[in-house]
């Protein structure tokens, strides 16, 4: 992939914008691609290949962009050397994320059916003729929502469907979060873990969503609704939830009456 990688950067490159004393040909560059993960009060950098399955890359000068992509099956996952023009400059952007496929389109990353799943970002500007290491610490995307459940499921219950309301599915490599609406996700449960994670872009501010679960049956029926008003979601940040999910539990009644209470009759 890195080989093919190379031969695909130097043939997309043009002899625009060469700098006075700037030797024209290409040389290596590398690059290595590695999470914040959050432990305690502490922010520790390790690699991108213990979060999430994908990387996609794409390296931006003038008119010209050229993609690449790794996924958790390549060897060197996380880390990547390619041949640059040295009169160039390159804008990179690249994301990491557990989707299917990621495309960047006028700027806006987007991903396959706007499934939102565990994502970073990373963008900086740079030249070959001047840097040829890039150690690319990657910022977290998304909030995510953790569900922890504490008391039995129903046999009944399948899924667990969450609508979280004001956020977004796509990313704007420039300004965040875009694309808004009320995002809807369904986790099919599988009869052990009772812990369940949502991920939602947002901002790097906080900010505060209502969020509906409903447990549903095979047939799609709810079986119990909960709705968490005002969860504090922000990018980069977990946000639990722990307690008893299945308050509602089905009452039946039947009405009777009991016979007239009488007086002693009045003979006249």
């Amino acid at each position: 992939m890195i080989a093919l990688a190379s031969m695909v950067l130097t043939a997309c490159s043009s002899d625009n914008g060469e700098e006075l004393g700037v030797m024209s040909e290409p040389t290596d560059v590398q690059m290595t691609f590695s999470p914040y993960e959050m432990e305690a009060m502490t922010r520790t950098a390790t690699s991108v290949a213990s979060v999430v399955t994908h990387l996609d890359v794409w390296l931006v000068s003038g008119g010209d962009v050229i993609a690449l992509q790794q996924t958790k099956d390549d060897a060197d996952f996380g880390s990547l050397t390619v041949t640059l023009n040295k009169t160039k400059t390159y804008t990179l952007y690249a994301v990491g994320h557990k989707a299917d496929v990621a495309t960047l389109s006028d700027g806006v990353i987007s991903f396959t059916d706007d499934k939102v799943t565990h994502s970073m970002f990373y963008s900086t500007t740079f030249s070959p003729a001047t840097t040829t290491n890039l150690s690319c610490l990657m910022t977290r995307i998304v909030a995510d929502f953790r569900l922890e459940i504490t008391d039995d499921f129903p046999a009944e219950c399948k899924s667990l469907r969450f609508t979280i309301s004001d956020v977004f599915d796509r990313w704007n490599v420039t300004t965040g979060g875009t694309h808004q609406l009320d995002r809807v996700s369904t986790i099919n449960y599988n009869g052990t873990s009772a812990i369940f994670n949502v991920y939602a872009i947002t901002t790097d501010t906080q900010t505060t969503h209502d969020i509906t679960v409903e447990a549903l049956d095979a047939d799609g029926n709810v079986l119990q609704t909960r709705t968490f008003a005002n969860v504090p979601l922000q990018n980069g940040y977990k946000t639990t939830y722990r307690g008893t999910f299945f308050i509602d539990t089905a009452t039946s009644a039947g009405f009777t009456i009991d016979d007239w209470n009488e007086y002693d009759a009045v003979e006249f």
